[in-house]
């Protein structure tokens, strides 16, 4: 059962097996950590006991927070640091820091997941684009989501139509989960995983691709908004854009 404290009450007022079981606490301080305001609303609330869901993420309420390895692509509901969850392992947020396990991780300092680029060479967005029936790599939920989300993430970073996409997440979220709700509530704010950044400060969308096994889906959502692609010669070396800084 996934229990969560709602009202804000001092650390010390929680349950001892909440937060103070722990003979010794390892200090960690992350490489860095989305500033989105919706990672930010579950770091700094009132603090949460989460549910693992699989390696790298961790529920709490209708909000997935992702962790990512230094150095990998970062996540707009992500926590850049090194990590070894399992289903056993105690998670909480809130109040500024995380809790994994015996680990007490800071979240480190924010980059921010919108992208800037560039104005791209873009055409009128087209009607969302249907259910991506057929792909095998993730379940049809996570497939469709994925799908909406570069859809989503193309209306507001490539036309500032908001509003319109407020319209599709509103829609999509009656029938999906909270991985892929929380991946949608992001790209409805123009806020996408680092190699989105990538492909719209290059135009090269291999890194976007390659990245995850429903990189394709997000590149189709895109290209239904409107964007445009550079054709690559093939063999071309993989131009790279910099990393977006974090900020003190």
């Amino acid at each position: 059962m996934l229990l969560e404290v709602t009202s804000s009450p001092s650390i010390s007022a929680l349950p001892s097996s909440l937060w103070c079981t722990q003979a010794w606490i390892d200090n960690v301080i992350a490489a860095s950590h989305s500033s989105s305001r919706l990672l930010e609303d579950v770091l700094e609330g009132p603090v949460r006991v989460g549910a693992v869901l699989g390696f790298d993420d961790m529920r709490f309420g209708d909000y997935v927070v992702t962790l990512t390895e230094p150095g990998a692509p970062r996540m707009p509901n992500g926590v850049e640091c090194r990590h070894a969850l399992t289903p056993r392992t105690r998670v909480l947020a809130g109040r500024g820091r995380l809790r994994l396990g015996r680990f007490e991780v800071d979240p480190g300092l924010p980059w921010d997941p919108v992208p800037v680029f560039e104005p791209a060479n873009v055409v009128r967005p087209g009607p969302k684009p249907p259910a991506a029936a057929g792909f095998l790599a993730t379940s049809p939920e996570r497939a469709r989501a994925a799908l909406l989300a570069g859809y989503m993430a193309g209306l507001v970073l490539l036309h500032g139509q908001r509003a319109r996409a407020d319209q599709v997440l509103k829609q999509a979220l009656l029938e999906t989960d909270p991985y892929a709700s929380t991946s949608l509530r992001h790209a409805a704010r123009g806020e996408v995983p680092e190699p989105v950044h990538r492909l719209l400060a290059t135009g090269d969308a291999r890194p976007l691709i390659d990245a995850s096994p429903t990189g394709i889906l997000w590149l189709r959502g895109l290209i239904s908004a409107g964007l445009l692609l550079r054709p690559v010669p093939a063999g071309a070396p993989v131009p790279m854009a910099a990393r977006r800084p974090v900020t003190a």
